[in-house]
């Protein structure tokens, strides 16, 4: 039913991908990662270089700075080769780059996309970041029943007699919320929920990293709005009906599986190199049983996504009837971050007592991958699966977390 093959071009970002990765990320992502200080584990110049390479970009049609690369399936191979060499610093790439699809060419107005596009191809280090959650609301996360009509959002938006608001609230766990130079931000006004664009340089903007078990060269902060003044016009559309480009719960699925890909790697060098009973390790029967199970669960993680990349590249398959539909981008999320905690933790388990000391690979990627599986499970794909293969009603409102 899906005929998934890369093609010339997306063979192309895929080794150059994997050339960046190889050459310019991993040799200092165990070093970043185990830097006290946050501020010092951002890889500044990692990220001018892969910038300057496209990785922000590439997403974009050519006539506004990209490569025209805007189908899901380069996305994730993109993904996948980052995140090989460190996850933290692919989600600074990837997260941006669907965000500018979806932000730049589908859903701002021409005034906007005047305004923002160039700060955004200019600026090697301009990334950005979507403030939703915050403290004790979580609104929009109820899928069996409709979120009651009291509940909302605690950040406020005002409007002032010029048509300019101000903004006023807290968020948190905003992936990329520390260096992101524009904002989406989700505030409560007197007409429901609304996505304000906001800079970063906003005057009462103030962010704090969060500390993480992994990831740790990759931002998660809270974010602080206090009397945050948005000029007019600074309201992002809604997405186009039925559909958003962003895609990104797949390329999350993809960062997760390049940690994947990363961690059986290791594995299968360091079984080959230690010598146990008078032979490689990789030569014991029990150690070719689990790495076995990590490669097979490995391909089938990249096999789902890789379909969900197609589904969302291909949506008029399911309207002609000529594919089934099913949940495949929360189905690739729920399974590569499960099968990515058990396959880095399998992996543990093979180097013995060196897996679980600082500074080996293996140790890094298995706390990443705890980081990844916590974020599948944030995700609405629980109930999306189950809604699937049971057919459970919910109401046709989109999620707030889906619109952005």
């Amino acid at each position: 039913m899906f005929d998934i093959r890369l093609n010339e071009e997306q063979r192309a970002f895929q080794q150059m991908a994997r050339e960046f990765a190889e050459t310019e990320i991993k040799p200092i992502a165990l070093e970043l990662d185990a830097r006290p200080n946050w501020e010092d584990r951002i890889p500044w110049e990692v990220l001018k270089k892969g910038s300057q390479l496209g990785f922000r970009s590439f997403v974009l049609q050519e006539e506004n700075g990209g490569a025209g690369a805007s189908d899901h399936l380069t996305s994730c191979v993109v993904a996948e080769e980052l995140a090989a060499a460190d996850i933290g610093t692919a989600y600074y790439y990837m997260l941006t780059a669907r965000r500018a699809r979806d932000w730049f060419e589908l859903r701002m107005t021409q005034e906007q996309r005047d305004y923002f596009l160039p700060r955004f191809l200019k600026d090697d280090t301009y990334f950005t970041t979507i403030a939703i959650h915050e403290p004790d609301t979580d609104l929009g996360f109820d899928y069996f029943t409709e979120t009651p009509p009291d509940v909302k959002f605690k950040t406020r938006a005002v409007e002032q007699p010029d048509g300019s608001w101000v903004l006023n609230g807290a968020k948190n766990y905003q992936t990329v919320g520390y260096l992101a130079k524009l904002l989406v931000v989700m505030a409560q006004t007197d007409d429901g929920p609304k996505a304000f664009l906001v800079e970063g340089e906003s005057e009462g903007l103030v962010r704090h990293p969060m500390e993480k078990i992994g990831r740790r060269i990759g931002d998660n902060a809270e974010i602080f709005f206090s009397d945050v003044s948005v000029p007019a016009g600074r309201i992002l559309l809604p997405a186009p009906p039925g559909r958003t480009d962003m895609g990104t719960h797949v390329t999350v699925a993809s960062i997760t599986l390049g940690l994947g890909r990363a961690a059986l790697e290791e594995t299968l060098k360091f079984t080959q190199e230690r010598v146990s009973g008078g032979k490689p390790i990789i030569q014991h029967q029990t150690v070719g049983m689990y790495l076995a199970d990590m490669a097979t669960n490995l391909e089938a993680a990249r096999r789902l996504i890789w379909t969900a990349a197609w589904a969302k590249d291909n949506p008029e398959a399911f309207v002609d009837g000529s594919a089934d539909w099913q949940p495949y981008e929360m189905m690739a999320l729920k399974f590569a971050g499960n099968a990515v905690q058990r396959l880095t933790e399998q992996g543990m388990e093979l180097f013995g007592g060196m897996g679980v000391t600082k500074g080996m690979p293996i140790e890094k990627y298995v706390r990443d991958a705890h980081v990844q599986k916590h974020i599948s499970f944030q995700f609405p794909m629980g109930f999306r699966i189950a809604e699937a293969l049971c057919g459970f009603e919910r109401s046709k409102k989109p999620l707030l977390n889906e619109q952005l």
